[in-house]
């Protein structure tokens, strides 16, 4: 995971065709930007701090044609695909609770997805 400070505030971008950079984990902040000269101590500035796993703070999410209509939805899913591929989602969901194993995995991917959930509407209302 990499953090990354800006001065302007971010939400997310288009990255290409299928995919989106998500501006997640906002933290209010003040710092010195690194291209400030530090010969004398010098005044930090107001901005926030992103953190996600590219370079730049983000997270990248698969999504495509993406809508005002249907963004929350696409979002939520490309966060969860992060972590678990199309294929272990499916696995997961149909595996159900037939075993303690398929219980705690569900389990988790329910507690990881309400958590995806709440990173997208956070992210959603500095639209």
């Amino acid at each position: 995971m990499k953090t990354v400070n800006y001065q302007q505030r971010k939400t997310f971008e288009k990255y290409d065709n299928a995919s989106y950079l998500l501006y997640l984990n906002e933290q209010r902040i003040t710092f010195v930007p690194d291209n400030v000269y530090q010969q004398k101590e010098v005044p930090g500035v107001n901005g926030y701090s992103y953190t996600g796993t590219t370079a730049d703070g983000s997270t990248k999410i698969q999504a495509a044609d993406v809508t005002d209509e249907n963004r929350r939805n696409k979002f939520i899913a490309g966060l969860v695909g992060v972590k678990y591929g199309i294929d272990a989602q499916i696995a997961i969901l149909a595996n159900g609770t037939s075993t303690e194993k398929h219980i705690s995995e569900l389990a988790d991917f329910e507690v990881y997805r309400v958590e995806c959930k709440q990173q997208i509407d956070d992210l959603l209302s500095r639209f």
